[in-house]
């Protein structure tokens, strides 16, 4: 059995609380980070553009660097794009394994913004791999949000993503996309490869959540609305990018722009709706809120918020996973194992604290007030400074400020370090507190759609009455 703190130790039958115990005030902590990061966005200074170029120019290299491999392993086989020109740099040999830089939301674990009818967007998010997509110099590269690993190169209708839609381009042409693919990952992968038939059609689609830049112009600086019509617009009416695949003319997967509706009442409602009953023929994984005065912002942000419950993500309030992290760790659960939350924290520099994984790491918890989940687990003074290890989140939950976001007492049991990644020998980033929080939440009270509808739903006078 896991632990279920000094109530348990004790012999009493430990009280029910929820999995995020807020304070007694009315508040909201996320208002006060959007104010923040809106006001660092109109008063930083940044070469956009320098940016783009950076980015699409490292990822050309990089897309050169892996087929000049492949050729060297397979010699005698037919290159699928004879059309590339471009060559390799140092730079991008450094940058190749680094993080791409996409934008990363917040999860809205409090409550909804006050201003959501006026001052938001909202998209589905279909489920499927995150990724940032680059077409350059006759060449398109899908890099992961995760780790910024390669996850394949192949042909695309975007401008400067083939051989065809290079011919009569400037040299500077390159788009990069903001995307999710949905589809079979061992068809893509295949696709990717110069062993591929050229006759052979990948399934799957790229779809569309934001614009980084378009035909070498940067939109990092534009505001959101601007950018999703800008998406919309060149996608379907520019290029042929959208439409169906075509290897033979350098088309292995289409791109889709994804739809987004006003946040007032009736937009989010129709969003959800179109959501769950899969209007758009895929499955989704949550909501997606941005901000409409918000540039595109890399790393973590509030100005873009995930929301999930129960009938827009299979991963809602469960975790798969768990059942396997709790058997190596010599913990035995009642019920359900999938049901409970299994979080990830890093230990501080100084060896004192857990910590989250935010720009801004919050303390969880002492390490010396951590306790290990069963016998089986070493004590957790035995992790190494800045090491990440997993956490059961135990009955008590957090004691959060809703304020200031500090998390005032949490009951978390030491489950051992977390294995580095398959596809990167490094440990992973410790969770943010949002993602935290929000999949605490998600367990006892969660945030419910009405309450969205509600809050979008609100005019001025309603928001100051309340």
């Amino acid at each position: 059995m896991a632990p279920d703190g000094a109530d348990a130790r004790e012999g009493r039958r430990p009280a029910r609380r929820p999995g995020v115990k807020p304070d007694a005030r009315a508040g909201n902590a996320g208002a006060t980070r959007r104010a923040r990061a809106l006001e660092r966005q109109r008063e930083g200074k940044r070469d956009a553009l320098a940016l783009a170029r950076t980015l699409a120019r490292v990822d050309a290299g990089e897309g050169e660097r892996s087929r000049a491999r492949d050729r060297s392993s397979t010699r005698g086989t037919g290159d699928r794009d004879e059309g590339w020109t471009g060559g390799w740099t140092a730079e991008a040999e450094r940058a190749g394994d680094e993080d791409v830089g996409t934008c990363q939301p917040e999860w809205m674990w409090d409550d909804a913004p006050e201003d959501l009818r006026t001052k938001w967007l909202v998209k589905i998010r279909p489920r499927g791999t995150r990724c940032l997509v680059v077409s350059a110099r006759g060449k398109t590269i899908a890099r992961s949000a995760r780790d910024g690993s390669t996850l394949s190169t192949f042909q695309s209708g975007l401008p400067g993503g083939s051989a065809r839609t290079t011919r009569g381009r400037a040299g500077d042409c390159f788009c990069i996309l903001d995307c999710v693919f949905t589809g079979d990952e061992r068809a893509r992968r295949e696709a990717s490869s110069v062993n591929a038939p050229s006759s052979s059609t990948p399934s799957g689609e790229y779809h569309v959540l934001d614009v980084v830049a378009w035909n070498g112009a940067s939109m990092y600086d534009c505001e959101t609305e601007f950018r999703f019509y800008w998406a919309n617009a060149r996608l379907t009416e520019e290029c042929d990018a959208c439409e169906t695949t075509n290897p033979a003319v350098g088309r292995d997967f289409r791109f889709v722009p994804t739809p987004w509706y006003e946040c007032d009442s009736e937009g989010v409602t129709r969003c959800y709706s179109d959501g769950v009953s899969r209007a758009h023929g895929y499955e989704i994984d949550g909501l997606l809120f941005y901000h409409k005065e918000a540039s595109y912002e890399t790393g973590a942000t509030p100005l873009v918020l995930l929301w999930r419950d129960a009938k827009t993500s299979a991963f809602f309030d469960v975790d798969e996973g768990a059942p396997t992290v709790l058997d190596r760790a010599g913990v035995r659960l009642p019920g359900d194992a999938t049901r409970a939350q299994i979080i990830t924290l890093s230990k501080s520099a100084d060896g004192n604290f857990f910590v989250t994984g935010d720009d801004e790491p919050v303390v969880i918890a002492a390490v010396q007030a951590v306790a290990p989940a069963s016998e089986c687990v070493d004590p957790p003074s035995a992790l190494e400074p800045g090491r990440s290890a997993r956490f059961l989140v135990g009955p008590a939950g957090f004691d959060v400020d809703v304020d200031t976001a500090i998390v005032r007492a949490a009951d978390v049991h030491y489950l051992g370090p977390k294995p580095p990644s398959r596809r990167k020998k490094v440990a992973e980033r410790a969770d943010a507190l949002s993602k935290i929080l929000f999949n605490a939440r998600a367990r006892t009270s969660p945030l419910s759609i009405e309450r969205l509808v509600r809050v979008a739903g609100l005019d001025a006078m309603d928001n100051d009455a309340t």
